[in-house]
C-alpha cells in the first residue's frame, strides 16, 4: 500500500517544548557587531543561519540585507522541520525530545535521517497517555553466518507511524535516545496520511547525480582530473493501482500537492521489507498521470523527487 503524508507546517506555537537548549551554536545577529567575511550568525525571528559576504557592520537584519548576508541553513532547533532531510537537529549528551500540539487532526508521523538508539512516540490528551510506540533504531542486517558474527550494527534511518489517534487537542511527544552520545533527526513530518493505492511490482529507485567529472576531449581521464562531489538526489518511479472510487480524491490530492513537499511511502504494508527505505521519499511529484484501467480501478505512474 502506498501512502502519502502532506505534512503540516510546524510553527513556534505548535512546538511546546524541546530539549534543544539553544536556537543555534552560532552567535545571534546584532547590529553593532563588526562581522568578518564568512562569519556566521543566526536570527531567532527567521530560524535561519546566515553567512557574511563582506566584512563590516550594518544595521539591517540579514534577511533584509542580501548584499551582505546569505542564508545557508536552518538553525539547529528548527533543522528537523525544514524541507531537507540532510539538515539535522542534533542534541549531544542526552535525548532529543520535542513536544508538539498541532491543534488539528494528525494520525501520521514520520522521522527521517535519524541518529540514535531508540525512538519513542507518545500521544497525550490532556494528562492521559493515549498511545505509545517505541522502536529500536539499531539494526543488524546479515545475509550469512560470517556477517552475523563480524558485521557491525547499522543505524535505522527512518521511522513512520500511520495510525496515531487523531485527536484535535492531542500533544505528540517524540523522543530519540542518543547513540554514542548524539541524537539527531533530519526531518519530522506530521499530519493526516492518505492512502493512494497498491504499488505494482518493478518500481524504480534512482538518483539525480549532480557531481561532475572532467574528462579530456576524447573521454580519457587525466592525472589531474577534477572530481567534484555534489549532491545525489533520490527519486522513484512507481505504478500504483488506485480503486475507482478513490480517483476523485487523488485528483484533489494532485492539485493540493502541486509543488508542495510531502512524505511518500511506497511500502507501508511491509515496513520492515528491505525495499521499504528505497521508496520512502520526502519531496514532490514530477508526474502523476491517472489512467482508468477498467471500471474497478485506475493506474497512476508516479515520479517522486526528493527535496
Amino acid at each position: 500500500m502506498m501512502r502519502v503524508l502532506p505534512s503540516l507546517t510546524v510553527t513556534p506555537a505548535m512546538l511546546l517544548s524541546t530539549t534543544v537548549a539553544l536556537e543555534d551554536p552560532s552567535p545571534v545577529w546584532a547590529a553593532a557587531t563588526a562581522w568578518a567575511k564568512d562569519d556566521l550568525c543566526h536570527r531567532v525571528e527567521t530560524h535561519l543561519v546566515y553567512r557574511r559576504i563582506t566584512a563590516g557592520t550594518t544595521a539591517t537584519a540579514p534577511e533584509l540585507d542580501p548584499a551582505n548576508w546569505k542564508a545557508i541553513r536552518p538553525t539547529n532547533k528548527w533543522a528537523m522541520f525544514d524541507h531537507l532531510r540532510s539538515t539535522q537537529t542534533t542534541v549531544s549528551g542526552g535525548p532529543l525530545t520535542v513536544v508538539l500540539q498541532p491543534g488539528q487532526r494528525a494520525d501520521s508521523l514520520g522521522l527521517l535521517n535519524l541518529v540514535g538508539s531508540r525512538a519513542k512516540i507518545q500521544v497525550h490528551q490532556g494528562s492521559t497517555l493515549i498511545t505509545e510506540r517505541e522502536q529500536s533504531l539499531i539494526q543488524h542486517t546479515v545475509q550469512n553466518w560470517y556477517e552475523y558474527f563480524t558485521g557491525d550494527p547499522e543505524q535505522r534511518p527512518s521511522l513512520v507511524v500511520w495510525d496515531l489517534p487523531p485527536f484535535r487537542d492531542a500533544k505528540i511527544t517524540v523522543t530519540i535516545e542518543p547513540a554514542s552520545g548524539v541524537a539527531s533527526c533530519g526531518r519530522l513530518s506530521v499530519g493526516m496520511g492518505v492512502n493512494v493505492g497498491e504499488v505494482e511490482w518493478n518500481p524504480e529507485n534512482d538518483a539525480l547525480n549532480f557531481s561532475r567529472i572532467e574528462r579530456d576531449f576524447d573521454g580519457a581521464l587525466t592525472p589531474d582530473v577534477t572530481l567534484i562531489a555534489r549532491r545525489s538526489v533520490p527519486k522513484a518511479n512507481l505504478r500504483v493501482r488506485i480503486d475507482a472510487a478513490n480517483v476523485p480524491r487523488m485528483l484533489r490530492l494532485r492539485e493540493q500537492l502541486n509543488a508542495v513537499p510531502a512524505l511518500w511511502a511506497g511500502w507501508t504494508r511491509y515496513p520492515n521489507s528491505p525495499y521499504a527505505e528505497a521508496f520512502l521519499l520526502y519531496g514532490i511529484y514530477r508526474r502523476f498521470p491517472i489512467r482508468p484501467s477498467n471500471k474497478l480501478y485506475a493506474s497512476a505512474d508516479l515520479e517522486i523527487e526528493e527535496m
